[in-house]
């Protein structure tokens, strides 16, 4: 859909309820807030949830309050001494469910921001639904691995406007019966957030992460795969040994909470690798925009690496189907074709020049912009909280 500017008629500011679970949802929802913050027609109440009140995770949570966002709600997720499995996972969707009701009651929003494909924010849509409040959903319609894959399309069914990132995630969601007069292309606003951030110097780098950002050095990103979780251990083991084989500095981040994730923390401890359990936007922008080459299976080697030029190796499954720019070499969970993949992008002239020339289709940095006029001026009133199958 192409939106059309009104005017809002309430002269007050309408409401936004937003959740954060990780860091990365907190990266995409740091431009929007930002900017309604400046807006004279919004305001918005901020849940904190999941890995961003965990210790084991670096207690995140600091790096919202050094923005100065206020936080309505935290929202507690997780026991940090809880097992590490795929009941936990639901467990705590079930925790955040249940007290949602009450927070939505007291705080009375008239939109519901969710995004992504994120179980926390799945609590938060299924309780916006039932609840009749419009929900609004970021990154609908983009086909992923994993459990978030279901997560993704289920909460694009219980949402009554999407806000996606490219035209095949639109047109996914028209064949999943939703009306296109919902759908709007918005963008990928993790390219905001890293746009809108200085890098850290030289110096900094070097003496936080023993990095040179002057020489060849690479990251590595591997979260577990929910539906391949007993693999988690032989699938990062195969990765460690090619890396030990390329033998170029090397800084891994630590994956999220998902189901397998400590028998990967296990085996990067156990390595001889650099590791951090988290990074602030502005050192994983830094460390982003500068490395040979990113390793993993995170989304944002899908997402944000091609605005950079910097070639990807998409490790398995849990990227599976997605869009991909042409920097991103895809590649089994075994060790000679990651080594394979690596010293590809290390040493191919014609790759790197064809890297050059790409376009991130997953937009150029200015989303958030564009949904913060969407939810200003939309007629909610037309929103249709009884969904219909569009066939």
């Amino acid at each position: 859909a192409t939106f059309k500017s009104k005017k809002v008629i309430s002269k007050n500011k309408r409401k936004i309820l937003i959740l954060i679970k990780k860091k990365i949802d907190f990266s995409r929802y740091k431009p929007i807030i930002r900017l309604i913050n400046k807006s004279k027609k919004l305001d918005y109440a901020l849940l904190v949830s999941g890995i961003h009140l965990l210790r084991s995770h670096g207690l995140t949570i600091k790096e919202i309050f050094k923005e100065n966002f206020k936080v309505y709600k935290k929202v507690n997720m997780f026991d940090e001494k809880s097992k590490d499995s795929p009941a936990r996972m639901v467990k705590g969707l079930g925790e955040v469910l249940l007290k949602l009701p009450a927070i939505i009651n007291g705080y009375k929003p008239n939109i519901i921001l969710s995004g992504f494909d994120i179980g926390a924010n799945f609590a938060l849509t299924i309780a916006g639904a039932h609840m009749n409040i419009p929900v609004f959903h970021i990154q609908g319609g983009e086909v992923t691995g994993s459990i978030d894959e279901s997560l993704r399309h289920a909460m694009s069914k219980f949402s009554h406007i999407h806000l996606v990132a490219n035209s095949d995630a639109k047109n996914r969601l028209i064949r999943m019966g939703e009306s296109p007069k919902t759908i709007y292309n918005v963008g990928c606003p993790s390219l905001d957030a890293l746009r809108l951030e200085n890098d850290h110097s030289k110096d900094y780098i070097l003496k936080k992460f023993g990095i040179k950002l002057s020489e060849k050095y690479l990251l590595l990103i591997q979260h577990p795969v929910t539906t391949e979780e007993k693999n988690s251990s032989k699938q990062i083991k195969e990765t460690l040994i090619a890396l030990k084989k390329i033998n170029l500095p090397t800084l891994i981040i630590l994956p999220n909470n998902d189901a397998g994730y400590k028998k990967i923390v296990e085996e990067v401890k156990g390595s001889k690798f650099k590791w951090t359990k988290t990074l602030s936007l502005k050192e994983y922008k830094t460390l982003l925009s500068k490395c040979s080459v990113l390793i993993g299976n995170s989304s944002s080697g899908i997402h944000e690496a091609s605005t950079f030029k910097i070639p990807v190796i998409n490790i398995g499954t849990r990227q599976q189907g997605r869009l991909k720019p042409k920097n991103v070499i895809t590649t089994d969970y075994k060790a000679d074709q990651i080594l394979k993949s690596i010293k590809f992008c290390l040493n191919s002239k014609i790759f790197a020049k064809k890297i050059k020339l790409i376009k991130n289709p997953y937009g150029n940095g200015f989303s958030a912009k564009e949904i913060i006029r969407i939810l200003e001026n939309i007629d909610l009133r037309k929103i249709k909280i009884q969904k219909i199958n569009n066939y």
